[in-house]
């Protein structure tokens, strides 16, 4: 991305009422009407105090501490002086593309440009200095917040700011060489902790307003269901003061949630629903999955020709692999809050997409996008479900209906079945092998919903087959057959990498169990024209010592994932106790993402990525009975809890590249990984997940026996 600086950067800035210096940044090419105003990233206040902008959503990945590490070594402030203010990605702040904090995008899309204005900054800062000391800016340097020269001693940025800010703008300003980075690279503690600590943080779910009332809803249990008697309901003989109707549903208003809450689950609400879904199950769509895998599809990917390279092969392996829909689970529900008048609406939102909640909120409330404010709040727990715009315009209509400030909370269980839902998939993979034991042919087919269509096609659905697909093969295909039931699907963390990685890992690993291949030295064989990818590899069978688990009995699985110019390779120990029991003892993560901001927060992100993806691969998993979810809360739709979390050996790469993404490839890639130990260790190959669904103990009774 380009970097465009100039003097309206100065003047559309001081229109926000900041003082001292201040730095923002255009982004091209990416710029639309959206971007017309300047994005501030870094203000320099003559006490001192640098306020770095996060324009990212916070939702515990450490971004509000890693972009302002990378403004504060480029601008060699002084870490102790630097704040953070979340702001949301909309005008003045909105940067480029889609306005969204997905994607593991980042670090990788903003290092250098957040670069080139701290950069900016600081030679504009040098410059006046020397102006004000009569010297050339070549005999002064900067550090730790203070320009120094050799004779004349120091003075402190904010000194210095309000001269800084009079200076034309560096048009290319130069950047620090690596190798002198002094807090790049450094694993610093999160700005966000002490609040986080201290109870300080506002989450969504934390906001308060004056006069404000709360509301809790009740949405049809049956999918695309509306409510057909409306009129009949009433609060009268509660504490409850309004009834609101909104999309599928009410929502109940009183002075406080629990009250609110506990009217909305006794009103007897009767629901119109959608024709077909009453008949609609788990089973019904697994069976029409199935039947689409037989449909030609929609080719997306096409290299060599596979078809004639797999009826010369002499080892021909066929399977079919399937994983639920599955729900997000966030910590903290939906939550809003939202203040609205005849002019304007003021919403407090945990989002990750705020310029999408502007949008939608004032097309739902009858108001042009200008005159709704969003403010951001920390996120407790996103993983693509708070791209999802659906509960703040929920609270947009109630607000407006009461005319009162309103804080809207989901219940557990609204959140868990009302959500947009990882897809359900099928796929069947076909691979063959010559005589020379080379993977010469893979056609891949994967049948279910679509999040959304880019082309012809969407390309979420084949994300991980199509890109992010790291292996080199003379021969592949790949088609998608789109297969949607009016069951609401969304992001989830890895999107379609959740799945195609299952798929992938676990049919390279029937592969190569088919050939009498190693698996690593398989996965090797086809990233010959990628040293870091080998270098991963290599690295985790090291760490793992591959081939002779650290624990007695157990099985080692191995998967590989890029995405988002990134590589991770992961090494799970697995064994079926007596019992049955499926038990992880250890993960062992390798990783190349480049230029490392902090460690410490991407081997967080590692652990947590894992840790979510495990809940997936062992107990996750959505049902449908008659077009309804059946799990509703954690008894029911159990997370990992700390007693299985199994212990996490990350080591990072520093392959001196550009800075890669790393907030989800540990999902999918855990889940395979578990599934191939599994076999090592029981010689049982899971196609299915989660793999809840198996009988280990008929399974461990197998194993117990061939060990004797």
């Amino acid at each position: 991305m380009a970097l465009e600086m100039d003097r309206r950067t100065f003047l559309k800035t001081t229109m926000l009422g900041l003082t001292g210096l201040t730095i923002g940044t255009h982004l091209s090419p990416w710029r639309d009407a959206r971007s017309s105003d300047v994005t501030i990233w870094i203000n320099i206040a003559i006490d001192n105090q640098t306020t770095i902008v996060v324009v990212r959503a916070e939702m515990g990945q450490g971004i509000s501490t890693a972009l302002p590490m990378i403004v504060a070594d480029e601008l060699e402030a002084d870490w102790q002086e630097i704040k953070i203010k979340l702001m949301p990605e909309i005008d003045p702040y909105y940067l480029a593309g889609m306005g969204m904090t997905t994607g593991s995008q980042s670090i990788l899309t903003y290092f250098e440009p957040l670069r080139k204005v701290a950069a900016a900054a600081k030679e504009m800062l040098i410059t006046a200095c020397a102006q004000r000391w009569h010297v050339k800016p070549e005999s002064l340097r900067a550090e730790n917040g203070y320009v120094i020269h050799p004779i004349r001693g120091s003075m402190s940025y904010g000194r210095l700011a309000a001269e800084a800010s009079k200076l034309p703008i560096p048009e290319d300003p130069k950047l620090k060489d690596p190798t002198d980075f002094k807090i790049i690279g450094k694993s610093l503690p999160r700005l966000d902790s002490p609040d986080h600590i201290e109870g300080k943080s506002i989450f969504g779910i934390d906001v308060k307003l004056p006069d404000m009332v709360y509301a809790a809803v009740r949405q049809s249990p049956v999918f695309g269901g509306t409510v057909a008697n409306f009129g009949s309901l009433t609060v009268e003989g509660t504490n409850a003061e309004a009834i609101v109707e909104i999309p599928g549903g009410v929502a109940v208003v009183a002075r406080s949630w629990w009250e609110a809450e506990k009217v909305a689950k006794s009103l007897e609400i009767e629901f119109d629903n959608s024709e077909g879904m009453e008949g609609l199950n788990s089973e019904v769509i697994s069976e029409q999955l199935t039947q689409n895998l037989t449909k030609a599809g929609t080719q997306v990917k096409l290299v060599g020709d596979p078809l004639s390279a797999m009826e010369s092969a002499s080892i021909k392996v066929i399977s079919t692999y399937e994983v639920p829909f599955l729900a997000h689970a966030t910590m903290e529900p939906m939550a809003c809050t939202v203040q609205v008048s005849d002019t304007s609406c003021k919403i407090w939102v945990p989002t990750q997409a705020p310029s999408l909640v502007q949008g939608d909120d004032a097309s739902a409330i009858g108001l042009e996008p200008s005159s709704v404010s969003v403010y951001p709040t920390y996120i407790g727990g996103a993983f693509g479900r708070k791209a999802e715009t659906d509960y703040a315009v929920q609270a947009a209509l109630i607000a407006k209906a009461v005319g009162k400030p309103v804080k809207l909370i989901w219940s557990r269980e609204e959140d868990i079945q009302h959500d947009y839902y990882r897809p359900v998939f099928k796929a069947e993979l076909s691979g063959g092998i010559d005589d020379a034991n080379s993977l010469i042919s893979l056609m891949v087919k994967t049948a279910g919903p679509a999040i959304f269509e880019w082309g012809k096609y969407d390309m979420m659905a084949v994300l991980g087959l199509t890109m992010d697909f790291p292996y080199e093969l003379p021969n592949m295909s790949v088609h998608y057959v789109r297969s949607d039931f009016g069951i609401p699907v969304g992001f989830w963390r890895s999107i379609g990498l959740s799945q195609n990685t299952f798929f992938v890992e676990s049919f390279l690993d029937e592969l190569a169990d088919a050939s009498g291949q190693d698996p690593i030295a398989l996965r090797k064989s086809l990233l010959l024209n990628n040293p870091r990818c080998i270098a991963v590899l290599e690295r985790v069978a090291e760490m793992a010592n591959w081939g002779q688990p650290s624990v007695p009995g157990t099985g080692q699985g191995i998967a590989f994932v890029e995405h988002a110019e990134s590589y991770l390779a992961l090494i799970a120990e697995v064994s079926v106790e007596s019992g049955g029991k499926v038990k992880v003892h250890k993960v062992y993560c390798a990783i190349d993402c480049g230029t490392v901001v902090n460690p410490d927060i991407v081997k967080a992100q590692m652990e947590g990525a894992m840790i979510y993806g495990l809940t997936a691969v062992l107990q996750g998993e959505i049902t449908i009975e008659n077009g309804r979810v059946q799990q509703s809360n954690f008894h029911d739709y159990p997370v990992l809890s700390l007693k299985d979390a199994p212990p996490v050996e990350t080591e990072i790469i520093l392959s001196g590249a550009a800075p890669g993404g790393v907030g989800e490839s540990g999902t999918p890639a855990i889940i395979p990984a578990v599934t191939n130990a599994i076999f090592a260790a029981t010689g049982h190959r899971i196609r299915k997940l989660p793999i809840s669904k198996y009988n280990f103990t008929e399974i461990r009774e197998k194993v117990d026996k061939m060990l004797a």
